[in-house]
């Protein structure tokens, strides 16, 4: 079987998912645009000088050697020939399958996530992020999608009939930074400032700012905090920084965790992030990531500074939570069973 993933490589998912897939005898492939400056890999990146390059350049390759793949995976709501999605109607009459995998602003309703919820990124950033072709997108999924995926449980009330597919992590590549963190951990004085990660992809739907306003209350209060806004970095030099942080925080507005909460579990550290109560079953039970919301990150923060036996006991349960529900190839296994 040969699967093509692309174009988009939100998270690194396709990169992953493809070399996940390779381990399980299929025949995968992540040909992606680039992403910014995290630069996820994937099996070909494109390079071009312009967006016009990169969809020529897509296009290219999807008439010449699209005939060749049995299967298409497509990430947030784009295919090969663009946000159009005008290459599905060919797919279908063609025999290929197609799979999507939706993660986020490409199919939430912001309008429907701001009247529904206390707490919403939408209610804070829309229009800003949210894809001109989200109705399309789900119109071709409910049209096309032999299998339709979502990458957190948030979303499953914007696409109907989809399946809740974890965000996958290549744990072999987590060895190394693992092994730094949890020496970092173990080499921390009691005397040092205590140093808080957030890697926010776009500050405005992360919550950002009310982490701000936490940090400078509690310096207020005497707590020694160093905050560490890890952005514009590379995906390898922001994993680096912060493997020597003491805590993460996610996000404080979306209500379920992200990629970034996957990778810091994955290094044992402690992380912090909204998770909404009505999602709280859709996850396995031994989550072990602290709750959060604007109204009491302050609280949540200071009680987790205080109690520093719990950072151990909270790294541990995520390293064991990340290898059982988001390791790559349990993840892909899972992937193969839907196609």
């Amino acid at each position: 079987m040969k699967i093509l993933h692309g174009p988009q490589n939100i998270g690194g998912m396709a990169g992953v998912l493809a070399k996940a897939q390779r381990q399980l005898g299929v025949d995968a492939y992540s040909y992606c645009w680039p992403t910014g400056s995290f630069q996820y890999s994937a099996d070909y990146v494109v390079l071009a000088r312009s967006r016009r390059g990169y969809a020529q350049d897509l296009a290219r390759f999807f008439l010449k050697e699209g005939w060749r793949y049995d299967g298409f995976q497509l990430y947030f709501g784009t295919s090969f020939l663009g946000s159009g999605l005008w290459d599905l109607p060919v797919l279908r009459a063609t025999g290929k399958k197609i799979y999507f995998y939706f993660c986020g602003c490409d199919v939430r309703d912001s309008k429907l996530t701001i009247a529904r919820y206390q707490y919403s990124a939408c209610a804070e950033c829309w229009p800003m992020l949210c894809s001109p072709n989200r109705k399309e997108a789900l119109r071709a999924a409910e049209r096309y999608g032999d299998a339709v995926f979502v990458s957190t449980p948030d979303l499953l009330e914007f696409v109907p009939n989809s399946v809740l597919l974890p965000q996958p992590l290549d744990l072999e590549t987590f060895g190394p930074l693992r092994d730094q963190a949890l020496f970092h951990a173990a080499d921390r004085s009691n005397e040092e400032a205590i140093r808080i990660a957030h890697a926010p992809s776009n500050q405005a739907i992360k919550g950002t700012r009310h982490l701000v306003l936490a940090v400078e209350a509690l310096r207020a209060q005497g707590l020694p905090i160093e905050l560490v806004l890890v952005e514009g970095k590379s995906y390898f030099d922001a994993m680096l920084l912060c493997a020597s942080a003491d805590i993460v925080v996610d996000q404080l507005l979306i209500g379920a965790y992200g990629q970034y909460a996957v990778e810091m579990m994955a290094l044992g550290k402690p992380v912090i992030c909204y998770i909404r109560d009505d999602l709280r079953s859709l996850y396995p039970s031994e989550l072990p990531i602290v709750s959060a919301t604007p109204a009491d990150i302050a609280e949540v923060l200071y009680t987790l500074i205080r109690d520093r036996s719990r950072w151990a006991l909270l790294g541990k349960e995520g390293i064991r939570y990340v290898d059982q529900y988001h390791d790559s190839v349990a993840v892909a296994r899972r992937a193969l069973e839907y196609y």
